[in-house]
């Protein structure tokens, strides 16, 4: 029987991302920490995407209107656990993007940089 995760930590450079895939509600639930700054994200706040190499997860970390939004994106692989009290460690990247905006219609030239973090963290599967 493959028991897949449903919780992970991780933490690179600065930065440390708790994310569960439910909780007690049954929603995702996701804590960002950079610096002294702690934000806290619960279901459709939190994108995830499964792509040929591992599901993305995004959450908009700030926005100023009309100039630009910045989102953090991490990439979580497929995990499978031996038991259902095992703990799987792994390494993995973070993206932070700033995506200009603006309501007068589409910015001219690059619309997105991006700037990486290399995460390492643990994953394991927790009953709600």
């Amino acid at each position: 029987m493959a028991i897949v995760p449903n919780q992970y930590e991780l933490e690179g450079q600065g930065v440390q991302v708790g994310y569960s895939t439910s909780s007690i509600t049954g929603k995702p639930q996701l804590s960002f920490r950079k610096g002294r700054k702690t934000l806290n994200f619960t279901g459709k706040e939190i994108v995830a995407l499964d792509t040929m190499i591992g599901a993305l997860i995004t959450v908009t970390i700030a926005s100023t209107p009309d100039l630009n939004s910045t989102t953090f994106t991490f990439l979580l692989p497929s995990i499978q656990l031996v038991k259902e009290s095992a703990k799987r460690s792994f390494r993995t990247t973070g993206i932070t993007t700033i995506s200009k905006t603006s309501i007068a219609g589409p910015v001219k030239g690059v619309q997105q940089t991006y700037k990486t973090v290399e995460l390492s963290g643990s994953a394991q599967h927790v009953v709600f």
